[in-house]
C-alpha cells in the first residue's frame, strides 16, 4: 500500500536522489575519476579488452549525462520545497544565497581533488533560481525546456557552421587542452604527490567552465533547476500518487520520442553515408549534439517516471527503499564517492588509473555503493544528518545543529 502523506513525498524524492547517485558513481568510476581529455599516449587507459568496451558503451548510452540531469532537477525541486516552508521570502533568499556560497566553498575544495566537481556549478547557477522564482508558470516552463534541450548551444553551433573554415575552432580544442597539457595533467594525477594533484586541479577551472559552455551542460543544468522549480510549484511530486496518469503519459511520450530520434539519426547520418556525403564536423556536432541532448532528457524522464510507477507497487516500494537513506545523505554520499575514487585511482593512493579497465572499475563502484547504502542506514539510525549535510546546515544558520537523534 502506497501512502499519500508528506513523508511519502519526501521518500520518493530521496529515493530518486539515491538512484541517481548509483548512476553517478558508475560513470565516475568508469572514467576512473579522470574527467576530461586524455593524452594520446593514454587514449584507451580504461579499455583493455572487449568487456571494457561493452561497459563503456552501456554507460555512454544509458547512464552518462542522464543521472546528473535527474540530480540537477531535484536540486531545483528542493529549492521550491525549502521556499514553500519559509515564512519570509526575503529571509529565505538571503539564507539560500549564503547557503550557495557555502556550497561553492565545499565545491572548491572538492574540485581541488577532482576536476569533474559539479558543486561549484550548482552554487553559481543556484543564483538563477533566486532570479527566476517569480516567473509566470508558462514562461518558466518555456525557458526551462529551451535550456534543457540545449537550444543556446544549438544556436551557437548553427552560427559556427556558416563561418569561414579558417575562423572555425576545432571541436577537439573546445573540449580539452593540448596533448602536452593533457600529458602533464595525466602524469600529475597518476604519479604526483598530494600537493601536485591540488595544483593540477586548481589550474583546471578554466577547462571545466570551457567544457560546460562548449557542451551546453551549463544551460542544461540551469534548465533542469527551473524545471524542478516548476514541478515543485505544480506539486507534481508532493501529490505523486494523484499524478500517476501524468507519469504514464510522460513515460509513453518519452519512449516514442526516443524511437523517433533513433529513426531520424539512422536516416540523417546513415543516408548521408549511403549517398557518399561527408558531413562537416560542425554539422555532425550540431545535429548529433542536439539529438543526444534530447535523447538524454527523454531517457531521464523514463527513469523518473519508471521509478515512480514502480514505487506505487508494494513489492517494488520495499525494494526501492534501499535508496532512501543514501539519498537523504546525498551530499555526503557524493563527496565520499570522490574520496574513495581519488584514493583508488590517483597516485596519492593505489594509483590504479589505467591499470584496470572500465568493467572492473564499475564492478568496484557497485560494491562501494552497496557499502554506502548500508553505511547510510547505520548512520541515520544514530544521527539526524549526513556529515556534510550537518556541516552545510550549521554553516548556513551560523549555529551548530543538533547532530544526534534524540
Amino acid at each position: 500500500m502506497a501512502a499519500t502523506s508528506t513523508q511519502s513525498r519526501i521518500e520518493i524524492i530521496d529515493i530518486l536522489r539515491g538512484f541517481t547517485l548509483l548512476g553517478i558513481i558508475m560513470v565516475h568510476f568508469s572514467e576512473q575519476y579522470y574527467a576530461g581529455a586524455h593524452p594520446e599516449s593514454h587514449a584507451n587507459f580504461n579499455v583493455h579488452f572487449l568487456g571494457d568496451e561493452i561497459i563503456m558503451g552501456f554507460i555512454g548510452v544509458l547512464i552518462s549525462g542522464k543521472f546528473f540531469m535527474i540530480f540537477s532537477f531535484l536540486f531545483g525541486l528542493s529549492f521550491f520545497l525549502q521556499l514553500s516552508k519559509s515564512d519570509s521570502s526575503i529571509s529565505f533568499f538571503m539564507r539560500f544565497f549564503w547557503r550557495l556560497i557555502i556550497l561553492g566553498l565545499i565545491g572548491f575544495v572538492h574540485h581541488l581533488h577532482y576536476r569533474g566537481d559539479i558543486l561549484t556549478i550548482y552554487a553559481m547557477l543556484g543564483v538563477g533560481l533566486l532570479i527566476c522564482y517569480k516567473l509566470p508558470d508558462r514562461l518558466l516552463l518555456i525557458v526551462a525546456l529551451l535550456l534543457v534541450i540545449n537550444v543556446p548551444s544549438a544556436i551557437v553551433r548553427g552560427v559556427e557552421v556558416f563561418q569561414p573554415v579558417s575562423e572555425q575552432e576545432s571541436i577537439e580544442s573546445k573540449f580539452g587542452g593540448s596533448n602536452a597539457e593533457n600529458e602533464i595533467y595525466y602524469t600529475a594525477v597518476k604519479t604526483g604527490s598530494y600537493f601536485e594533484v591540488l595544483k593540477a586541479n586548481l589550474g583546471e577551472f578554466d577547462f571545466k567552465y570551457k567544457f560546460q559552455v562548449a557542451s551546453g551542460r551549463i544551460y542544461i543544468t540551469m534548465g533542469l533547476f527551473l524545471l524542478g522549480l516548476y514541478a515543485g510549484r505544480k506539486r507534481i511530486f508532493e501529490k505523486w500518487l494523484e499524478n500517476i496518469p501524468l507519469f504514464k503519459k510522460l513515460l509513453k511520450q518519452s519512449l516514442w520520442l526516443i524511437l523517433g530520434l533513433v529513426i531520424f539519426s539512422v536516416l540523417f547520418f546513415g543516408g548521408a553515408e549511403g549517398l557518399g556525403i561527408k558531413l562537416p564536423d560542425l554539422v555532425s556536432w550540431l545535429v548529433g549534439g542536439f539529438v543526444f541532448d534530447v535523447f538524454n532528457l527523454a531517457l531521464s524522464v523514463i527513469y523518473v517516471a519508471g521509478i515512480i510507477m514502480l514505487f506505487q507497487k508494494e513489492k517494488w516500494k520495499n525494494r526501492l527503499m534501499c535508496f532512501y537513506e543514501v539519498g537523504r545523505m546525498g551530499l555526503t554520499t557524493y563527496l565520499m564517492q570522490t574520496l574513495f575514487g581519488v584514493f583508488l585511482f590517483f597516485g596519492i593512493g593505489f594509483g590504479l588509473l589505467g591499470e584496470i579497465g572500465a568493467l572492473a572499475s564499475v564492478g568496484i563502484s557497485i560494491v562501494l555503493f552497496i557499502v554506502q547504502i548500508q553505511f547510510s542506514k547505520w548512520w541515520l539510525k544514530r544521527f539526524r544528518y549526513g556529515i556534510f549535510e550537518w556541516f552545510w546546515r550549521s554553516a548556513t544558520y551560523l549555529k551548530i545543529q543538533n547532530f544526534k537523534n534524540s
